[in-house]
């Protein structure tokens, strides 16, 4: 146990050392959540910029036009009220939606003919598209039940009967688990769980390339130190420092951004000391292999944009290609984010992620395995590859 506390406290003092990989430690995580909470803030769409195009000029129309300026949704940009206007508006981005009320509006609705306002929204970016359908679709609801009310007072009907006449047939929606459509609780329990995931897998997979690139790793390769032990006190300050950065992370997304986290905290806890214990010890290994610090962050990078986007968090994994799903299954942050969002937004429990805890744990004690009987053996340096600093890392012999 003293071999161990010992390199993990040499570990530290390495880290604090340089300025740059403390900060990606201690810092980098946290800032990476503001950043992203700053995005999200909103949580939901509001002020969405509509142009409101009034052919018929009518009363009724401008009552329409007044119910989608009373919307907490929009925000009419006054300047767009022709046609021509709105489809530049459209192009430089000035509005996101528009809405056309078409001539003879108000002798149509009058002599009950069939009518349509016409309402053309931006879908080059999809969340746009889906809240401005959405919202749109609300106010002409409510506007059309509204109207229709005022026609059949005026016929005399009380109001009682109105509503019987209004409501025979209705649809009642009820949504669960996330009823405000917040983005914050849709992308940041899974950003979290990217943040950990980069940060650590980066920061553990420079422990070894830097000392080989310093010349020391010969130094843990003769002391009469087993490999499992290096693996632990090289690996242990990443690890409680994963953890804090976890306990915090979910702290802040929880108090200061307001996102749903529900479930039980132990097993949110568990569920990230095995999600820890799987990436450090696969940088610990990848650490091990590489033949210096270019080549494993090189990788790295490379890799964190497609394991994100083909992780099924943002896109249902029902949706993507079977080929590319077959390599979801292999990837320990597909398991973790979709674990934490059946804790965390749906508030279920240890029998709702069996299948996601046991995954991440048969990963976790396999590369625990390899990360801990790595070969106690000088390699000879890659002459092909990239280096940096001062190159090869082993003493030659003469």
């Amino acid at each position: 146990m003293r071999q161990i506390l010992n390199i993990a406290i040499f570990e530290m003092r390495q880290v604090f050392k340089d300025k740059i990989l403390a900060l990606m430690v201690f810092a980098v995580p946290l800032l990476y959540a503001v950043l992203f909470g700053i995005v999200y803030a909103s949580a939901v769409l509001t002020d969405i910029p509509l142009g409101i195009v009034d052919l018929d000029q009518s009363p009724l129309s401008r009552e329409v036009a007044d119910a989608f300026a009373n919307s907490p949704r929009f925000k009419v940009i006054h300047e767009v009220d022709s046609y021509a206007r709105l489809e530049e508006g459209m192009k430089t981005g000035t509005v996101r939606a528009g809405v056309v009320i078409p001539e003879d509006f108000a002798a149509d609705v009058a002599q009950h003919r069939q009518t349509a306002i016409l309402t053309v929204y931006d879908a080059s970016n999809l969340i746009w598209g889906f809240n401005i359908r959405k919202y749109t679709m609300e106010v002409v609801n409510s506007f059309s039940a509204a109207h229709t009310a005022a026609f059949l007072a005026g016929l005399g009907l009380p109001a009682r009967e109105i509503n019987n006449i209004l409501n025979t047939v209705s649809c009642n929606i009820e949504v669960w688990y996330n009823p405000t459509y917040s983005y914050t609780t849709y992308m940041l329990i899974g950003l979290v769980v990217l943040i950990i995931h980069q940060i650590c897998l980066l920061c553990v997979s420079l422990t070894v390339t830097r000392e080989k690139e310093r010349n020391t790793w010969v130094q843990y390769l003769a002391a009469p130190v087993p490999p499992w032990k290096i693996f632990l006190g090289k690996s242990l300050p990443y690890f409680l420092s994963s953890m804090l950065n976890f306990g915090l992370l979910i702290w802040f997304i929880y108090r200061l951004l307001h996102v749903k986290v529900e479930g039980s905290m132990p097993l949110v806890g568990a569920m990230g000391l095995i999600f820890a214990a799987l990436i450090i010890s696969a940088g610990f290994y990848l650490s091990v292999r590489a033949a210096n610090s270019l080549q494993v962050t090189r990788y790295i990078m490379l890799l964190s944009v497609p394991f994100f986007i083909i992780s099924g968090y943002v896109w249902p994994k029902t949706q993507i290609p079977s080929l590319v799903n077959g390599l979801t299954a292999i990837l320990p942050y597909s398991w973790m984010a979709e674990a934490m969002r059946l804790v965390t937004v749906k508030n279920l429990g240890l029998e709702a992620i069996q299948v996601h805890a046991l995954a991440l744990s048969a990963m976790a004690i396999l590369c625990a395995l390899l990360a801990a009987t790595f070969k106690k053996r000088i390699k000879p340096p890659d002459g092909g590859g990239p280096v940096v600093n001062n190159g090869a890392y082993t003493p030659r012999r003469s």
